[in-house]
Protein backbone atom coordinates (compact mmCIF):
# COMPACT_ATOMS: atom_id res chain seq x y z
CA UNK A 1 0.00 0.00 0.00
CA UNK A 2 2.55 2.51 0.88
CA UNK A 3 5.04 1.30 -1.89
CA UNK A 4 2.13 1.72 -4.30
CA UNK A 5 0.69 5.11 -2.74
CA UNK A 6 4.43 6.54 -2.95
CA UNK A 7 4.22 6.22 -6.83
CA UNK A 8 1.02 8.25 -7.83
CA UNK A 9 2.44 11.94 -6.93
CA UNK A 10 5.03 11.67 -8.74
CA UNK A 11 4.14 10.49 -11.75
CA UNK A 12 1.13 12.69 -11.98
CA UNK A 13 3.53 15.58 -11.51
CA UNK A 14 5.61 14.13 -14.77
CA UNK A 15 2.39 13.59 -16.49
CA UNK A 16 1.67 17.04 -16.23
CA UNK A 17 -0.93 16.86 -13.38
CA UNK A 18 -3.32 16.68 -16.39
CA UNK A 19 -6.84 15.50 -14.21
CA UNK A 20 -5.22 18.09 -11.09
CA UNK A 21 -3.50 20.77 -12.20
CA UNK A 22 -6.11 23.33 -12.61
CA UNK A 23 -7.47 22.38 -8.90
CA UNK A 24 -3.75 22.77 -7.73
CA UNK A 25 -3.20 25.89 -9.60
CA UNK A 26 -6.64 27.27 -7.62
CA UNK A 27 -4.56 25.88 -4.51
CA UNK A 28 -1.73 27.70 -5.14
CA UNK A 29 -3.43 30.95 -5.65
CA UNK A 30 -5.48 30.33 -2.27
CA UNK A 31 -2.73 29.80 -0.39
CA UNK A 32 -0.54 32.78 -1.90
CA UNK A 33 -3.59 35.43 -1.33
CA UNK A 34 -3.68 34.25 1.81
CA UNK A 35 -0.37 34.95 2.64
CA UNK A 36 -0.27 37.94 0.77
CA UNK A 37 -3.41 38.95 3.45
CA UNK A 38 -1.08 37.82 6.66
CA UNK A 39 1.67 39.91 5.11
CA UNK A 40 0.33 42.87 4.45
CA UNK A 41 -2.30 43.15 7.67
CA UNK A 42 -1.23 46.33 9.66
CA UNK A 43 1.52 46.60 7.94
CA UNK A 44 1.46 50.40 6.99
CA UNK A 45 2.23 52.19 9.77
CA UNK A 46 4.69 49.94 11.43
CA UNK A 47 8.05 51.37 12.75
CA UNK A 48 10.95 50.48 11.11
CA UNK A 49 13.62 49.26 13.09
CA UNK A 50 17.44 49.42 13.19
CA UNK A 51 18.55 47.04 10.91
CA UNK A 52 16.08 47.81 8.34
CA UNK A 53 16.97 51.65 8.10
CA UNK A 54 20.18 50.43 7.65
CA UNK A 55 19.08 48.44 4.67
CA UNK A 56 16.95 51.92 3.29
CA UNK A 57 19.43 54.14 4.19
CA UNK A 58 22.02 52.04 2.13
CA UNK A 59 20.34 51.97 -1.01
CA UNK A 60 19.62 55.88 -0.83
CA UNK A 61 22.88 57.06 -1.08
CA UNK A 62 24.68 58.08 -4.26
CA UNK A 63 25.25 55.26 -6.44
CA UNK A 64 29.40 55.34 -6.40
CA UNK A 65 28.85 55.22 -2.13
CA UNK A 66 26.20 52.42 -2.43
CA UNK A 67 28.32 50.19 -5.12
CA UNK A 68 32.10 51.01 -2.84
CA UNK A 69 30.00 50.21 0.34
CA UNK A 70 28.26 46.90 -0.55
CA UNK A 71 32.08 45.94 -1.74
CA UNK A 72 34.08 46.71 1.00
CA UNK A 73 31.93 46.65 3.77
CA UNK A 74 28.70 45.04 3.79
CA UNK A 75 28.70 42.60 0.84
CA UNK A 76 26.47 39.89 2.91
CA UNK A 77 22.71 40.67 1.62
CA UNK A 78 24.13 42.08 -1.56
CA UNK A 79 21.49 40.52 -3.83
CA UNK A 80 18.71 42.06 -1.46
CA UNK A 81 20.04 45.52 -1.67
CA UNK A 82 20.76 45.87 -5.07
CA UNK A 83 16.76 44.35 -5.62
CA UNK A 84 15.60 47.16 -3.01
CA UNK A 85 17.54 50.09 -4.51
CA UNK A 86 16.17 48.90 -7.62
CA UNK A 87 12.67 49.00 -6.23
CA UNK A 88 12.79 51.87 -4.58
CA UNK A 89 14.08 53.75 -7.52
CA UNK A 90 10.96 52.55 -9.53
CA UNK A 91 8.46 53.38 -6.78
CA UNK A 92 10.07 57.13 -6.73
CA UNK A 93 10.15 56.90 -10.33
CA UNK A 94 6.29 57.21 -10.33
CA UNK A 95 6.15 59.20 -7.03
CA UNK A 96 5.68 56.91 -4.67
CA UNK A 97 7.33 57.81 -0.91
CA UNK A 98 9.50 54.81 0.26
CA UNK A 99 7.29 54.51 3.41
CA UNK A 100 7.20 51.80 5.68
CA UNK A 101 4.81 49.57 3.61
CA UNK A 102 6.77 50.25 0.65
CA UNK A 103 9.53 49.18 1.38
CA UNK A 104 8.87 46.26 2.41
CA UNK A 105 6.63 45.34 -0.54
CA UNK A 106 9.71 43.25 -1.75
CA UNK A 107 10.19 40.64 1.59
CA UNK A 108 5.79 40.86 1.40
CA UNK A 109 6.34 38.73 -2.41
CA UNK A 110 9.16 36.69 -1.56
CA UNK A 111 7.32 35.20 1.46
CA UNK A 112 4.13 34.67 -1.00
CA UNK A 113 6.36 33.29 -3.44
CA UNK A 114 8.05 30.93 -0.94
CA UNK A 115 4.83 29.38 0.74
CA UNK A 116 3.48 28.64 -3.44
CA UNK A 117 7.15 26.81 -3.98
CA UNK A 118 6.65 25.10 -0.96
CA UNK A 119 3.38 24.14 -2.05
CA UNK A 120 4.50 22.83 -5.17
CA UNK A 121 7.32 21.22 -3.20
CA UNK A 122 5.04 18.95 -1.38
CA UNK A 123 2.61 18.50 -4.16
CA UNK A 124 5.19 16.97 -6.59
CA UNK A 125 7.41 14.47 -3.95
CA UNK A 126 4.17 13.43 -1.52
CA UNK A 127 0.86 15.08 -2.45
CA UNK A 128 -1.35 17.89 -2.54
CA UNK A 129 -2.46 16.91 1.51
CA UNK A 130 1.42 17.53 2.05
CA UNK A 131 2.11 20.42 0.19
CA UNK A 132 -1.03 22.21 1.50
CA UNK A 133 -0.20 21.27 4.92
CA UNK A 134 3.18 22.63 4.84
CA UNK A 135 2.55 25.61 2.75
CA UNK A 136 -0.46 26.22 5.58
CA UNK A 137 2.60 26.10 8.42
CA UNK A 138 5.01 27.78 6.51
CA UNK A 139 2.52 30.58 5.79
CA UNK A 140 1.54 31.01 9.62
CA UNK A 141 4.77 30.12 11.25
CA UNK A 142 5.74 33.26 13.77
CA UNK A 143 9.36 33.22 12.30
CA UNK A 144 8.38 33.70 8.41
CA UNK A 145 6.05 36.09 8.56
CA UNK A 146 8.53 38.00 10.69
CA UNK A 147 11.01 37.48 8.04
CA UNK A 148 8.12 38.45 5.48
CA UNK A 149 7.00 41.63 7.10
CA UNK A 150 10.74 43.14 7.57
CA UNK A 151 12.69 45.15 5.11
CA UNK A 152 15.65 42.77 5.09
CA UNK A 153 17.23 39.46 2.93
CA UNK A 154 15.94 36.86 5.12
CA UNK A 155 12.62 36.38 2.84
CA UNK A 156 14.78 36.72 -0.29
CA UNK A 157 17.01 33.60 1.37
CA UNK A 158 14.05 31.74 2.27
CA UNK A 159 12.24 31.54 -1.40
CA UNK A 160 15.96 30.80 -3.36
CA UNK A 161 16.48 28.39 -1.10
CA UNK A 162 12.99 26.70 -1.23
CA UNK A 163 13.35 26.58 -5.46
CA UNK A 164 17.24 25.12 -4.77
CA UNK A 165 15.94 22.35 -3.46
CA UNK A 166 13.00 21.79 -5.64
CA UNK A 167 15.33 22.29 -8.63
CA UNK A 168 18.18 19.59 -6.87
CA UNK A 169 15.34 16.60 -6.49
CA UNK A 170 13.76 17.66 -9.66
CA UNK A 171 17.55 17.41 -11.33
CA UNK A 172 18.37 14.11 -9.89
CA UNK A 173 14.91 12.48 -11.12
CA UNK A 174 14.42 13.98 -14.73
CA UNK A 175 15.33 12.20 -17.26
CA UNK A 176 14.63 14.62 -20.27
CA UNK A 177 16.05 18.07 -20.57
CA UNK A 178 17.94 17.64 -16.88
CA UNK A 179 20.00 20.42 -17.57
CA UNK A 180 17.26 23.07 -16.94
CA UNK A 181 16.66 21.57 -13.73
CA UNK A 182 20.51 21.69 -12.44
CA UNK A 183 20.88 25.48 -14.29
CA UNK A 184 17.95 26.48 -11.95
CA UNK A 185 19.40 24.35 -9.02
CA UNK A 186 22.79 26.42 -9.66
CA UNK A 187 21.08 30.35 -10.32
CA UNK A 188 19.33 29.75 -6.92
CA UNK A 189 21.70 28.75 -4.54
CA UNK A 190 23.88 31.39 -6.10
CA UNK A 191 21.78 33.56 -5.48
CA UNK A 192 21.01 32.91 -2.29
CA UNK A 193 24.76 33.01 -1.37
CA UNK A 194 24.39 36.37 -2.38
CA UNK A 195 21.10 37.07 -0.63
CA UNK A 196 22.65 36.16 2.63
CA UNK A 197 26.00 34.03 3.53
CA UNK A 198 24.21 31.94 6.14
CA UNK A 199 22.86 29.96 2.63
CA UNK A 200 26.26 27.83 2.89
CA UNK A 201 25.35 26.09 5.48
CA UNK A 202 22.55 24.66 3.32
CA UNK A 203 24.38 24.05 0.02
CA UNK A 204 26.83 21.96 2.69
CA UNK A 205 22.99 20.14 3.46
CA UNK A 206 22.57 19.54 0.17
CA UNK A 207 25.86 17.97 -0.59
CA UNK A 208 24.98 15.93 2.55
CA UNK A 209 21.47 14.86 0.82
CA UNK A 210 23.24 14.02 -2.48
CA UNK A 211 25.58 11.66 -0.33
CA UNK A 212 22.75 9.96 1.14
CA UNK A 213 21.07 9.36 -1.73
CA UNK A 214 23.98 8.01 -3.50
CA UNK A 215 24.23 5.70 -1.13
CA UNK A 216 21.04 4.50 0.39
CA UNK A 217 19.05 1.63 -1.19
CA UNK A 218 16.33 3.08 -2.66
CA UNK A 219 14.59 4.33 -6.28
CA UNK A 220 16.71 7.25 -6.07
CA UNK A 221 20.12 5.69 -6.15
CA UNK A 222 20.24 5.03 -9.42
CA UNK A 223 19.10 8.41 -10.74
CA UNK A 224 21.78 9.99 -7.87
CA UNK A 225 24.67 7.85 -9.20
CA UNK A 226 23.78 8.32 -12.85
CA UNK A 227 23.78 12.55 -11.91
CA UNK A 228 26.76 12.16 -10.06
CA UNK A 229 28.67 14.18 -12.80
CA UNK A 230 26.39 16.90 -13.61
CA UNK A 231 26.16 17.22 -9.61
CA UNK A 232 29.75 17.70 -8.83
CA UNK A 233 29.54 20.51 -11.83
CA UNK A 234 27.31 22.43 -10.24
CA UNK A 235 27.97 22.05 -6.59
CA UNK A 236 31.65 22.84 -8.37
CA UNK A 237 30.03 26.44 -10.47
CA UNK A 238 28.18 27.61 -7.42
CA UNK A 239 31.41 27.49 -5.53
CA UNK A 240 33.30 28.82 -8.21
CA UNK A 241 30.61 31.52 -8.20
CA UNK A 242 31.12 32.23 -4.61
CA UNK A 243 34.30 32.54 -4.58
CA UNK A 244 34.07 36.98 -4.29
CA UNK A 245 31.88 36.11 -0.45
CA UNK A 246 34.75 33.94 0.32
CA UNK A 247 37.85 36.22 -0.05
CA UNK A 248 35.43 39.39 1.50
CA UNK A 249 34.57 36.67 4.44
CA UNK A 250 38.21 35.51 4.82
CA UNK A 251 38.99 39.68 4.86
CA UNK A 252 36.51 40.61 7.62
CA UNK A 253 35.73 37.83 9.27
CA UNK A 254 32.20 37.25 10.69
CA UNK A 255 29.45 39.41 11.64
CA UNK A 256 27.26 39.89 13.91
CA UNK A 257 29.70 39.61 16.62
CA UNK A 258 26.62 40.56 19.10
CA UNK A 259 25.44 36.63 18.58
CA UNK A 260 26.92 34.43 21.70
CA UNK A 261 28.16 31.34 21.97
CA UNK A 262 25.78 29.04 21.48
CA UNK A 263 24.56 26.75 23.91
CA UNK A 264 21.06 24.14 24.68
CA UNK A 265 19.46 26.75 26.42
CA UNK A 266 19.84 28.95 22.36
CA UNK A 267 18.62 25.62 21.37
CA UNK A 268 15.25 25.42 23.25
CA UNK A 269 14.47 29.16 22.26
CA UNK A 270 15.05 28.39 18.72
CA UNK A 271 12.23 25.67 18.98
CA UNK A 272 9.81 27.94 21.15
CA UNK A 273 10.03 30.71 18.63
CA UNK A 274 9.22 28.11 15.78
CA UNK A 275 6.40 26.74 17.94
CA UNK A 276 5.09 30.76 17.88
CA UNK A 277 5.38 30.28 21.98
CA UNK A 278 2.10 27.90 22.36
CA UNK A 279 3.34 25.00 24.06
CA UNK A 280 0.35 23.27 22.70
CA UNK A 281 0.94 23.88 19.53
CA UNK A 282 5.11 23.12 19.64
CA UNK A 283 3.59 19.40 21.02
CA UNK A 284 1.41 18.84 18.21
CA UNK A 285 4.02 19.99 15.71
CA UNK A 286 7.12 17.95 17.07
CA UNK A 287 4.48 15.11 16.93
CA UNK A 288 3.82 15.96 13.51
CA UNK A 289 7.37 15.66 12.71
CA UNK A 290 8.29 13.08 14.80
CA UNK A 291 5.72 10.84 13.13
CA UNK A 292 7.25 11.64 10.01
CA UNK A 293 11.11 10.96 10.74
CA UNK A 294 9.97 7.51 12.69
CA UNK A 295 7.34 5.98 10.16
CA UNK A 296 9.15 7.18 7.05
CA UNK A 297 12.61 5.20 8.70
CA UNK A 298 10.40 2.33 9.52
CA UNK A 299 9.04 1.58 6.14
CA UNK A 300 12.42 2.64 5.08
CA UNK A 301 13.39 -1.23 6.28
CA UNK A 302 10.58 -2.33 3.74
CA UNK A 303 10.30 -1.33 0.27
CA UNK A 304 11.60 1.88 -1.91
CA UNK A 305 9.57 4.60 -3.69
CA UNK A 306 10.35 8.01 -4.29
CA UNK A 307 8.85 9.44 -0.83
CA UNK A 308 11.07 7.62 1.82
CA UNK A 309 14.30 9.22 0.31
CA UNK A 310 12.68 12.58 -0.61
CA UNK A 311 11.56 12.55 3.51
CA UNK A 312 15.13 11.43 4.16
CA UNK A 313 16.59 15.24 2.18
CA UNK A 314 13.88 16.86 4.53
CA UNK A 315 15.51 15.99 7.58
CA UNK A 316 19.37 16.74 6.28
CA UNK A 317 17.66 20.04 5.07
CA UNK A 318 16.37 20.85 8.96
CA UNK A 319 19.49 19.01 10.69
CA UNK A 320 22.64 20.03 8.92
CA UNK A 321 22.22 24.12 8.74
CA UNK A 322 21.58 23.98 12.61
CA UNK A 323 24.15 21.32 13.26
CA UNK A 324 26.79 23.40 11.41
CA UNK A 325 25.73 26.65 13.01
CA UNK A 326 25.61 25.56 16.59
CA UNK A 327 29.32 23.67 16.20
CA UNK A 328 30.48 27.20 15.07
CA UNK A 329 28.56 29.64 17.65
CA UNK A 330 30.94 27.58 20.29
CA UNK A 331 33.85 29.50 21.80
CA UNK A 332 36.65 27.58 20.06
CA UNK A 333 35.18 28.96 16.66
CA UNK A 334 32.96 32.03 17.53
CA UNK A 335 31.69 32.53 13.85
CA UNK A 336 27.96 33.87 15.52
CA UNK A 337 25.75 32.11 12.95
CA UNK A 338 23.22 30.24 15.50
CA UNK A 339 20.38 32.78 15.48
CA UNK A 340 16.79 32.61 14.42
CA UNK A 341 17.24 34.85 11.92
CA UNK A 342 19.41 32.97 10.10
CA UNK A 343 17.98 29.64 10.43
CA UNK A 344 14.56 30.55 9.46
CA UNK A 345 15.58 28.87 6.18
CA UNK A 346 14.85 25.26 7.76
CA UNK A 347 11.44 26.46 8.68
CA UNK A 348 10.06 25.08 5.08
CA UNK A 349 11.67 21.34 5.73
CA UNK A 350 10.04 21.17 9.35
CA UNK A 351 6.57 22.14 8.26
CA UNK A 352 6.74 19.55 4.71
CA UNK A 353 8.08 17.02 7.74
CA UNK A 354 4.52 17.63 9.79
CA UNK A 355 2.79 17.52 6.60
CA UNK A 356 4.66 14.12 5.87
CA UNK A 357 3.59 12.56 9.19
CA UNK A 358 -0.07 13.91 8.53
CA UNK A 359 -0.03 11.67 4.72
CA UNK A 360 2.04 8.80 6.86
CA UNK A 361 -0.82 8.24 8.99
CA UNK A 362 -2.86 5.17 7.36
CA UNK A 363 -5.99 5.60 9.40
CA UNK A 364 -7.60 8.49 7.23
CA UNK A 365 -9.69 9.46 11.02
CA UNK A 366 -6.01 10.13 12.09
CA UNK A 367 -5.06 11.70 9.57
CA UNK A 368 -7.75 14.18 9.57
CA UNK A 369 -7.57 14.70 13.15
CA UNK A 370 -3.76 15.76 12.85
CA UNK A 371 -4.54 17.63 9.54
CA UNK A 372 -6.87 19.78 11.85
CA UNK A 373 -4.99 20.14 15.16
CA UNK A 374 -1.77 21.41 13.49
CA UNK A 375 -3.81 24.10 11.55
CA UNK A 376 -5.76 25.18 14.02
CA UNK A 377 -2.60 25.39 16.31
CA UNK A 378 -0.52 27.05 14.41
CA UNK A 379 -3.68 29.53 13.75
CA UNK A 380 -3.76 29.88 17.60
CA UNK A 381 -0.16 30.56 17.22
CA UNK A 382 0.33 32.65 14.85
CA UNK A 383 0.96 36.54 15.94
CA UNK A 384 -1.67 39.17 16.11
CA UNK A 385 0.46 41.87 15.20
CA UNK A 386 -0.44 43.42 18.39
CA UNK A 387 2.91 43.41 19.60
CA UNK A 388 5.13 46.55 19.79
CA UNK A 389 7.68 47.19 16.69
CA UNK A 390 11.05 46.01 17.67
CA UNK A 391 12.30 49.72 17.79
CA UNK A 392 9.20 52.24 17.45
CA UNK A 393 11.33 55.14 15.45
CA UNK A 394 7.79 56.21 13.62
CA UNK A 395 6.33 57.30 17.35
CA UNK A 396 9.56 59.07 18.58
CA UNK A 397 10.18 61.13 15.69
CA UNK A 398 6.30 62.13 15.80
CA UNK A 399 7.07 63.31 19.25
CA UNK A 400 9.83 65.31 18.33
CA UNK A 401 8.42 66.79 15.07
CA UNK A 402 5.23 68.14 17.63
CA UNK A 403 7.48 69.50 19.95
CA UNK A 404 10.16 70.85 17.35
CA UNK A 405 10.82 74.80 17.17
CA UNK A 406 12.94 76.06 14.24
CA UNK A 407 16.71 76.40 15.91
CA UNK A 408 16.07 73.15 17.68
CA UNK A 409 19.27 70.43 17.48
CA UNK A 410 19.62 66.32 17.32
CA UNK A 411 21.55 64.24 18.91
CA UNK A 412 21.73 60.41 19.21
CA UNK A 413 23.31 58.08 20.78
CA UNK A 414 23.75 54.89 18.57
CA UNK A 415 23.65 53.85 15.38
CA UNK A 416 20.22 52.59 15.11
CA UNK A 417 18.91 55.67 16.14
CA UNK A 418 21.20 57.68 13.63
CA UNK A 419 20.11 55.98 10.80
CA UNK A 420 16.55 56.20 11.72
CA UNK A 421 16.10 59.79 12.24
CA UNK A 422 17.95 60.16 8.85
CA UNK A 423 15.20 57.79 7.52
CA UNK A 424 12.36 59.65 9.28
CA UNK A 425 13.48 63.33 8.19
CA UNK A 426 14.08 61.89 4.55
CA UNK A 427 10.11 60.54 4.61
CA UNK A 428 9.55 63.69 6.28
CA UNK A 429 8.04 62.89 9.50
CA UNK A 430 10.70 65.07 11.08
CA UNK A 431 11.97 68.58 9.68
CA UNK A 432 15.15 67.61 7.40
CA UNK A 433 17.01 70.58 8.89
CA UNK A 434 17.02 68.96 12.33
CA UNK A 435 18.82 65.35 11.11
CA UNK A 436 21.24 67.40 8.33
CA UNK A 437 23.98 68.34 10.97
CA UNK A 438 23.66 66.03 13.78
CA UNK A 439 26.72 64.51 15.46
CA UNK A 440 25.71 61.08 14.18
CA UNK A 441 27.53 57.83 15.29
CA UNK A 442 27.18 56.84 11.64
CA UNK A 443 29.54 57.61 8.34
CA UNK A 444 29.11 56.03 5.46
CA UNK A 445 32.29 56.97 3.63
CA UNK A 446 34.21 56.11 7.21
CA UNK A 447 32.85 52.39 6.89
CA UNK A 448 29.35 52.42 9.61
CA UNK A 449 29.49 53.49 13.43
CA UNK A 450 32.10 55.74 14.66
CA UNK A 451 32.42 56.62 18.32
CA UNK A 452 30.50 59.47 19.39
CA UNK A 453 32.78 62.64 19.49
CA UNK A 454 31.58 64.15 23.63
CA UNK A 455 33.51 67.37 22.01
CA UNK A 456 30.89 67.40 18.91
CA UNK A 457 28.23 67.22 21.04
CA UNK A 458 29.27 69.71 23.66
CA UNK A 459 30.28 72.20 20.63
CA UNK A 460 26.67 71.18 18.92
CA UNK A 461 24.47 71.97 21.74
CA UNK A 462 26.02 75.39 22.75
CA UNK A 463 24.73 76.10 19.04
CA UNK A 464 21.29 75.58 19.25
CA UNK A 465 18.40 76.46 22.20
CA UNK A 466 17.05 73.68 22.70
CA UNK A 467 18.12 69.71 22.01
CA UNK A 468 16.46 66.54 21.26
CA UNK A 469 18.35 63.18 22.44
CA UNK A 470 17.35 60.42 21.09
CA UNK A 471 18.63 57.08 22.52
CA UNK A 472 18.08 53.64 21.24
CA UNK A 473 20.76 51.39 22.80
CA UNK A 474 20.37 48.06 21.78
CA UNK A 475 21.59 44.63 23.65
CA UNK A 476 23.94 43.98 21.18
CA UNK A 477 25.43 47.45 20.97
CA UNK A 478 29.41 47.93 21.69
CA UNK A 479 30.42 48.13 25.15
CA UNK A 480 32.36 51.87 24.07
CA UNK A 481 28.79 52.71 21.95
CA UNK A 482 27.01 52.30 25.14
CA UNK A 483 29.68 54.06 27.57
CA UNK A 484 29.76 57.17 25.42
CA UNK A 485 25.82 56.78 24.85
CA UNK A 486 25.74 57.42 28.67
CA UNK A 487 27.99 59.79 29.24
CA UNK A 488 26.33 61.95 26.76
CA UNK A 489 23.19 61.75 28.66
CA UNK A 490 25.09 62.43 32.00
CA UNK A 491 26.36 65.92 30.64
CA UNK A 492 23.12 66.97 29.13
CA UNK A 493 21.79 66.26 32.56
CA UNK A 494 24.86 67.94 33.99
CA UNK A 495 24.62 70.91 31.54
CA UNK A 496 21.23 71.68 30.43
CA UNK A 497 17.25 71.57 31.98
CA UNK A 498 15.42 68.53 31.40
CA UNK A 499 12.55 70.06 30.07
CA UNK A 500 10.73 66.73 28.11
CA UNK A 501 10.99 62.99 28.14
CA UNK A 502 9.47 60.42 26.15
CA UNK A 503 10.18 56.15 26.68
CA UNK A 504 8.29 54.38 23.79
CA UNK A 505 7.96 51.21 24.47
CA UNK A 506 9.22 48.45 22.15
CA UNK A 507 10.40 44.81 21.86
CA UNK A 508 14.46 45.24 21.57
CA UNK A 509 14.10 48.31 24.43
CA UNK A 510 12.17 51.82 24.51
CA UNK A 511 12.84 54.21 22.13
CA UNK A 512 13.44 57.18 24.88
CA UNK A 513 13.66 60.82 23.54
CA UNK A 514 14.88 63.61 25.73
CA UNK A 515 14.48 67.19 25.24
CA UNK A 516 17.07 69.85 26.60
CA UNK A 517 16.43 73.93 27.23
CA UNK A 518 20.41 75.15 27.04
CA UNK A 519 19.45 78.35 27.97
CA UNK A 520 20.60 80.12 24.79
CA UNK A 521 18.50 82.35 22.71
CA UNK A 522 16.38 80.87 19.77
CA UNK A 523 17.77 81.33 16.53
CA UNK A 524 15.38 82.29 13.64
Amino acid sequence: MWAAATQRPHLATLRGLRTGAPLDQLVALGLALAALGLNLLKLPGTSLWGDEVFSLELVATPSPLFWHYISTHETNMALYHVLLRAWLGLTGFVGLAPDEAIVRIPSVVFGVLAVATVYAFGLRWWGRTVGVIGATLLMLNELQLLVAREARSYSLEVLLVCVGWYALLAAIRSDRHAWRWWSAFVLAMTLALYAHLFSALVVAAQGAAVAGLLVLRSDWRDGARRALRATLASFGAIALAALPLLAYTMRHGPTNPQIGPASPVEVARLIWNVAGHDIVFAIIFGGAVATAVLLTARRHQQVGGLRLPATGVLVTWLIVPVVLSYAATQRTLNLHLFAWGYLVVVVPALCLLAGVGVAALRRPLLRCGLAVALIVGAAFATPVYSSQPDQDFRTAAAWIAERYRPGDGLVVTSWSSSLAMAYYARLGSLPSELAATTPAPWSWTDGGAIPLDMAAVAAYSAAHPRIFLVDSLLEGDAPDVKARAGAARTWLDASYRLVGVVAVPSSLGAVRVFLYDTGHPAYL
